[in-house]
């Protein structure tokens, strides 16, 4: 390769490390560009025990002008809808064999802003233990919550 495509190969290489969306915690250009590259994302992990067709997940939130807003994202083991870009206070909500395991609350003040959602739900002595975090521009991170039992 001549100097000029290794030069070319890393600002390329940079630039979508760069935008990638935990490493942007700010609100200006970068993160708009940011939403366009990687949207927002919904990773659910589980250990063995959990079955994935009992979890759902709900998008709720209230905008600054308008009414509530109600999506189901996650169903039947697989993401049915993207978690849509909306400005306001949203709120994923998590289900468990139709019982509310976890929240994950977020404030986004910029519907342009680029989020990771990740959930992970593990079973440990018969009892259902949830995490939840956004990364991104508005996080949240949740502690680890010991649910009810099976």
């Amino acid at each position: 390769m001549t100097v000029f495509e290794n030069i070319i190969s890393s600002i390329v290489f940079l630039g979508v490390f760069a935008l990638h969306p935990s490493l942007n915690k700010g609100d200006g250009p970068l993160t708009v560009l940011q939403h366009y590259v990687y949207g927002n994302s919904l990773d659910i992990s589980t250990n063995k025990t959990i079955d994935k067709d009992l979890i759902v997940v709900k998008w709720i939130c209230k905008g600054p002008n308008e009414g509530y807003k109600n999506l189901v994202i996650f169903k039947e083991g697989k993401q049915v809808n993207e978690i849509p870009s909306e400005k306001g206070r949203q709120i994923l909500i998590v289900y468990y064999n139709n019982k509310v395991i976890g929240e994950l609350p977020q404030n986004k003040r910029n519907k342009n802003q680029a989020h990771q959602y990740r959930i992970e739900i593990l079973s440990r002595d018969n009892a259902l233990c949830f995490k939840g975090t956004i990364e991104g521009p508005e996080p949240y991170d949740g502690a680890f919550i010991t649910m009810a039992t099976l």
